[in-house]
């Protein structure tokens, strides 16, 4: 399993000619499918000049960077459907609070955590604030058994993972 910051500033490789051309900027994902669709390896406002790939065409991480298949992989964003639809939504989970059926917090999302090969969302790092973070660390919850709101998930009080 993957974390998705760990995939940021990753370079994208071209397998045909060994060429950097660019580097990830951010993940896209879509949270009805629950996966990472997509990366934006050049941001250009919104949706202008955006460029990016889907996640289906990377052929494989190795040595610290993303390896796709050559250039014609990366497009405008504003030419994938996918990737055009889910980015003007501009929905994103990190920074939203998990709480309890009951309303007791449980903490903010900081990361996702990922399935690499498949792009499927697996769980969620959490962190409980600064100080929790130094003295117990962050933890992680599986994406099973929570609801995703607009402004909050709600975790079933079965959820394993949480101290």
């Amino acid at each position: 399993m993957l974390k998705g910051r760990e995939i940021i500033s990753l370079p994208v490789i071209a397998l045909s000619n060994g060429k950097q051309l660019g580097e990830v900027k951010d993940l896209i994902y879509d949270f009805g499918e629950n996966r990472v669709i997509g990366y934006l390896i050049e941001n250009g406002g919104w949706l202008r000049n955006s460029k990016g790939f889907l996640h289906d065409d990377v052929f494989r991480r190795e040595n610290e960077s993303l390896i796709i298949a050559d250039e014609s992989v990366i497009k405008p964003i504003k030419s994938i459907p996918v990737l055009k639809k889910t980015v003007s939504e501009k929905r994103d989970i990190r920074g939203l609070r998990v709480e309890y059926e009951d309303g007791r917090s449980i903490g903010i999302i900081q990361d996702l955590i990922l399935d690499e090969n498949t792009g499927e969302i697996t769980g969620y790092e959490i962190s409980d604030g600064v100080i929790e973070d130094l003295l117990k660390g962050r933890f992680s919850i599986p994406n099973t058994g929570v609801s995703i709101g607009p402004d909050r998930i709600i975790a079933s009080s079965e959820i394993s993972g949480i101290p």
